[in-house]
């Protein structure tokens, strides 16, 4: 079987607050069990591969989400394409607002995203910055958040519901988006290595769809780095207040 193909959406402009790490950990899990690997970077101008089995785009500032909106929207038929094919993708903050339907700046200007989730961002003039808990089906998720967004879902499914922190904004306290089995979050962390449970459930997912139903095996790496992600979900829990 072909190595398992992680697409890389503009690594150099999306990259300030160390989601790269995604990436690293979705393709070491992987790794350590067996299975090939192949991360492919995305630049602005480039021809998207024929396929892929997983995409992550993560976080920048609006300076640099101008940079690539363009481009987004360029590729935005394929992305959406790949969302309803059940394609794992991963967008973190930044990535996320640009793969929503709208941005729209303090100052009132929308920027058009891809659609691949149906949210809208309105950026404001605080921001939220802090440690965030968020209670997910795949258990509590901990991570770091850095953005001064209030995201609406548009009647899609939420990642979660915040314990502490911010996460959408808004009464209902939510976290996140969910289609299919394509993610937006506003966790950095970065967000998969502290929180490997969510790293396994996009591999579970990219396997399914390479018609792979094997288990992922907790091989000793994987369990010495989930001990330590374990480790740091409970220090921010303590941090907060929160017992999990």
């Amino acid at each position: 079987m072909t190595a398992l193909r992680i697409l890389h959406l503009y690594p150099r402009e999306l990259g300030i607050n160390g989601d790269a790490g995604n990436v690293t950990a979705l393709a070491e899990r992987a790794r350590w069990r067996g299975i090939d690997v192949e991360v492919v970077a995305h630049e602005i101008g480039d021809d998207l591969p024929d396929a892929v089995d997983i995409v992550h785009i993560g976080s920048g500032p609006l300076s640099s989400q101008r940079v690539v909106l363009a481009d987004v929207q360029r590729i935005a038929p394929t992305l959406r394409e790949w969302r309803d094919a059940g394609i794992p993708i991963l967008a973190v903050a930044g990535g996320w607002q640009l793969l929503g339907t709208e941005i729209v700046t303090a100052d009132g200007e929308s920027l058009t995203g891809a659609g691949v989730f149906p949210t809208r961002a309105q950026l404001g003039p605080e921001r939220h910055v802090g440690e965030i808990l968020v209670r997910t089906n795949e258990g509590v998720l901990a991570g770091f958040e850095n953005h001064s967004a209030r995201t609406t879902l548009d009647g899609a499914e939420s990642l979660g519901t915040v314990l502490s922190g911010v996460g959408n904004g808004g009464t209902e306290r939510s976290e996140g988006v969910r289609v299919l089995a394509a993610i937006g979050t506003h966790l950095h962390g970065p967000v998969l290595p502290m929180n490997p449970q969510l790293a396994d459930m996009i591999l579970t997912s990219a396997l399914l769809g390479r018609g792979d139903d094997s288990n992922l095996t907790a091989v000793p790496e994987v369990r010495t780095v989930d001990g330590y992600a374990a480790n740091a979900r409970r220090a921010i829990a303590e941090r907060l207040g929160v017992r999990l």
